[in-house]
C-alpha cells in the first residue's frame, strides 16, 4: 500500500527575513534533500511531492509558489533569484490559501496526505481573505485525516500562535546564523522521523490494500499518531 505525501513548505519572505535570506535557501535546500532521501528509501510505501510557497505584501513580487506539486525527483533547488524578502506578513492568507489549493488536489486521491511546515520571524500583519478562526478550522479538519501540521517561528510566543492555528507541533528559533542553520536540522530530523513513523504504519497493511472505508479511517487516525511529537528528537 503506498501514499502520496505532499509536502507543502509555507515561507515567510517578509522584510524582516532577510538578515537570515542565505540561511533560509541553504536550509530549505537542505530539506528538498531530506525528501529525496525519504523518496529513495521509503520508495515502497511513500510517493513524494514539493511545493514551496514564499509569503510577502507589498513587495516587489507577490506571494507565490517557488514549486508546486512537483515530484521530489524533478524539483530543483531553490536561489537567491527566487527568494527575496521584503514588505509584511500575511501568515493566514498564505496557510488559508495553500492549504485549500492542497486539499483540492488530494480529495480525489486515496491516501494522500499532506505535512505541511510553515516557518516565520513575526506575527500576522496583512492578511484580508482569511481569519486565524477560518485557517485552524481547516487545520483541525484536515489533521482528522491525517496530515501533519508544524510551526515554526522566530521572535514571537511560538507556542501560543500555533496553538491558535490548531497546531500541536511547534519549534522557536533564533533568527541569526547558528539558529537559522539549527532550527532547519532540526526540522530535518523531525520530518524523516514522520516519515519513518508513516512507513511503519503502511507496512502493517495487507498486500491488498485498505479494502473497505472503515479500514481506511482507521488508517487516517494511526497518521494522526504518528504526527504527534513531531519534533521531539
Amino acid at each position: 500500500m503506498k501514499t502520496e505525501i505532499y509536502n507543502l513548505i509555507i515561507l515567510d519572505e517578509s522584510g524582516s527575513m532577510a538578515c537570515v535570506a542565505p540561511q533560509t535557501i541553504s536550509g530549505c535546500n537542505e530539506t528538498l534533500n531530506t525528501i529525496r532521501s525519504a523518496q529513495e528509501q521509503y520508495a515502497e510505501t511513500q510517493d513524494h511531492y514539493v511545493s514551496i510557497f514564499a509569503f510577502q505584501s507589498d513587495g516587489q513580487r507577490l506571494s507565490r509558489y517557488l514549486v508546486k506539486n512537483v515530484p521530489v525527483q524533478e524539483v530543483a533547488n531553490i536561489s537567491e533569484e527566487l527568494y527575496e524578502p521584503w514588505g509584511a506578513t500575511p501568515l493566514y492568507d498564505a496557510v488559508g490559501s495553500t492549504i485549500v489549493d492542497l486539499k483540492s488536489l488530494v480529495k480525489e486521491r486515496r491516501m494522500a496526505i499532506g505535512n505541511v511546515t510553515i516557518i516565520t520571524d513575526g506575527m500576522e500583519n496583512a492578511s484580508c481573505r482569511y481569519t486565524q478562526h477560518q485557517v485552524a478550522k481547516m487545520i483541525d479538519a484536515l489533521k482528522e485525516e491525517g496530515w501533519c501540521f508544524s510551526f515554526i517561528g522566530a521572535n514571537i510566543d511560538v507556542k501560543a500562535v500555533a496553538s491558535d492555528l490548531g497546531i500541536d507541533n511547534a519549534l522557536e528559533f533564533r533568527q541569526d546564523d547558528r539558529g537559522t542553520r539549527e532550527m532547519f536540522e532540526h526540522e530535518r530530523r523531525g520530518r524523516m522521523g514522520w516519515y519513518g513513523r508513516t512507513d511503519e504504519v503502511l507496512c502493517c497493511i495487507s498486500p491488498n490494500g485498505c479494502a473497505t472505508e472503515e479500514e481506511e479511517k482507521e488508517v487516517r487516525k494511526k497518521f494522526k499518531k504518528a504526527s504527534k511529537g513531531y519534533f521531539d528528537v
